[in-house]
């Protein structure tokens, strides 16, 4: 839902220090998108709040109108039902048809302060025609329920419920005006403009405390996501460091670059969603296929592979890279007596400073996710160490060799 969605959306700085700037003010207002959300939050809180409380304000409306029915016999009793009684049942109705039918429950804020409209302008209509009897007076109590109920249960935003309230007034004056009835200013006042003043005042005053909760629910909620952030960053990093310790003791022991990028898939197979994969190690001429694993007899084949394509794509970007389509036959996976198409490939260059000595490919079936991309990213500087020594050691037994068959030669 909407106030889900705002709950859990983070919060851009500015917003965070525009809602501890509001909570210093006295009617706690927000700028911009705030104030939006805070809206949809408060006609969403009243939506509920008419849930629960439809029922009681039901029997409340009971319990007033039954025994005035019942007991007082007075010749206006008619128009006190037309004008108090009814237009408040057809509000209730409205109400709970706002709750129950799906097809308007995106418009239940709107019925709610209409509901409250039509009651109004009926009790203040029957307040003002029968102002001579005592169901006038009856009426005009019905008024100052209706107008507490309206700012204090039904919890719209204040300006709304005041809008509605002034527009109820307006039709009763336009009414009695019309109709030609005897309008009392001070009786109109003690009834209905006084207790508008106080039930406004209140409804801004527990609107200010709501809007107050909302911020402090929005505040709370930031600084938990920003909590759980630096905790899943610290597990992130520690598992990050973890895997970066144990590739580290799994390549260790000087081994030759064959063995090496072997050991770098067989670590990675294992440790990410990669099947299969392979090693390269550059030389001038191209790419020369060092190590394999998972891959299909074709792939095995392609021993020595020119710097163009994926691959030359890839030895240009700045870590770890991916590949979501292949063509057919490209890293194809075995799979018993078949072979299939990946479903992504990660691309792994191998880096001391600024020279490129390698590169690793995985394939997989799932996708690679940026938490596997940034632990390929570690590994890629232990294994760059790793393979420079593996080189110069490989470049010196050659030179050993050469010296060793002149000698060999001569004797």
């Amino acid at each position: 839902m909407a106030t889900d969605s705002t709950q859990t959306r983070p919060l851009e700085a500015e917003q965070e220090r525009a809602l501890k700037r509001a909570l210093s003010t006295l009617w706690v207002r927000f700028p911009g998108s705030l104030e939006d959300d805070y809206i949809v939050y408060a006609e969403h809180r009243a939506t509920k709040l008419i849930r629960r409380s439809v029922y009681i304000l039901l029997a409340i409306f009971l319990i007033v109108v039954v025994p005035v029915s019942l007991l007082v016999k007075d010749p206006s009793l008619g128009r006190w039902q037309a004008l108090g009684v009814y237009p408040i049942a057809c509000s209730l109705a409205l109400l709970l048809a706002a709750i129950h039918v799906p097809a308007v429950q995106r418009l239940v804020a709107t019925l709610i302060g209409l509901a409250l409209m039509i009651s109004l302008t009926g009790t203040l209509i029957g307040a003002i025609h029968l102002q001579d009897h005592f169901l006038g007076q009856v009426a005009a109590f019905e008024t100052i329920y209706v107008l507490i109920i309206g700012f204090s249960i039904l919890r719209l935003p204040p300006t709304r419920t005041l809008f509605w309230s002034l527009g109820a007034l307006i039709i009763a004056l336009g009414v009695a005006l019309y109709q030609d009835w005897r309008i009392t200013p001070i009786s109109l006042l003690l009834y209905y403009g006084f207790p508008l003043l106080v039930c406004a005042l209140n409804g801004y005053m527990l609107d200010a405390s709501a809007r107050s909760n909302f911020a402090n629910m929005l505040l709370r909620n930031a600084e938990s996501q920003r909590l759980r952030r630096w905790r899943d960053n610290a597990d992130r990093e520690a598992r990050r460091q973890r895997l970066l310790n144990e590739f580290t003791a799994h390549i260790a022991g000087n081994p030759r670059v064959t063995e090496l990028l072997d050991k770098a898939l067989a670590f990675l197979i294992e440790n990410t969603p990669a099947v299969a994969g392979a090693g390269y190690r550059l030389e001038e001429d191209g790419l020369h296929l060092e190590a394999a694993r998972g891959l299909g007899q074709t792939a095995r084949e392609q021993s020595h592979v020119e710097t163009d394509g994926f691959l030359a794509s890839a030895l240009e970007i700045q870590g770890a890279s991916v590949r979501h389509e292949v063509p057919g036959g490209y890293m194809d996976l075995e799979t018993g007596h078949s072979q299939i198409r990946p479903g992504e490939v990660l691309f792994l260059p191998i880096r001391q400073g600024k020279h490129t000595l390698g590169i690793l490919e995985l394939a997989s079936l799932d996708s690679f996710d940026e938490h596997v991309r940034s632990a390929c990213d570690a590994i890629a500087t232990p294994l760059g160490y790793a393979m420079i020594a593996a080189l110069g050691r490989e470049s010196f037994i050659r030179r050993a060799r050469e010296k060793q068959q002149p000698q060999g030669t001569v004797t």
